[in-house]
């Protein structure tokens, strides 16, 4: 199919962008859906595979290693006098009411499941989410509470990760449309610098393949959970010199 053939040729080849641009702009979009998706299937499979051990590493905590427990007024408490720490191949539990372990002491971790005295963190794939206690509102819960509700999400997964994977997938794109917009109106600039007179709508369709290196090599780093310096910075910059160089492949303006 064609479009594989220009996802290939887009990571290494400006020319082949430089002649895409008069491709349809219905197909550039089709690409940058045809893009995430290809570049989110690794990604989702990984982080379900850790979301599901971590969760089911979180139940077996539950039934055999923690103490009863109240949730209320926003902290956590039992009659533990120091930290379980249990870990499992590469994920893992910490139940923590003592105030020892902080945010900062689970930087080392790539997957685990941290209750502590005033919030839970949740670290997968090196993503890290969290939910202060007090965030709940008044919220009152027990270990039987809880183990009740684990039990149901275990139950659940087979429908929850499809719609997350959904969900996620949906946002992926409407930020990539966006940072593909963006790089268009910095492709009227880098025209102007190689001197050359291109529309909008073809610098968008450029764009839109342009991005294909960068989004590529940020997925691999999710799925190999390598955390990149200056991610940002750089996406953005491989992003605007492919650009550049392919705008520097299109005809100079005659007179």
């Amino acid at each position: 199919m064609k479009i594989f053939s220009h996802f290939f040729k887009s990571l290494y080849s400006p020319p082949t962008i430089a002649r895409l641009r008069y491709q349809g702009i219905g197909k550039a979009i089709g690409y940058v859906f045809f893009l995430i998706l290809l570049t989110s299937i690794p990604v989702g499979i990984s982080f379900s595979l850790s979301f599901k051990s971590g969760l089911e590493e979180f139940k077996q905590s539950m039934t055999s290693e923690i103490p009863d427990f109240t949730l209320q007024n926003g902290k956590l408490a039992s009659d533990l006098k120091k930290p379980v720490i249990h870990t499992d191949s590469s994920d893992t539990f910490i139940f923590d009411t003592t105030g020892t372990i902080k945010e900062d002491d689970l930087s080392d971790y790539t997957n685990v499941i941290a209750l502590l005295h005033n919030e839970a963190i949740v670290i997968s794939g090196g993503e890290t989410q969290k939910v202060p206690y007090n965030s709940l509102g008044d919220l009152s819960l027990t270990k039987k509470d809880i183990s009740s509700w684990t039990n149901t999400l275990v139950d659940l997964l087979p429908i929850l990760l499809p719609l997350l994977f959904l969900f996620i997938y949906v946002f992926t794109v409407a930020l990539k449309f966006i940072g593909v917009t963006v790089l268009a109106v910095i492709g009227l600039v880098l025209q102007n610098i190689s001197h050359r007179n291109l529309s909008y709508r073809h610098l968008w369709v450029m764009s839109a393949y342009a991005v294909t290196l960068p989004t590529v090599f940020f997925a691999i780093m999710k799925v190999l959970h390598t955390e990149v310096p200056f991610s940002f910075l750089i996406y953005w910059a491989v992003a605007s010199i492919f650009l550049h160089l392919s705008i520097k492949e299109t005809p100079l303006p005659i007179g």
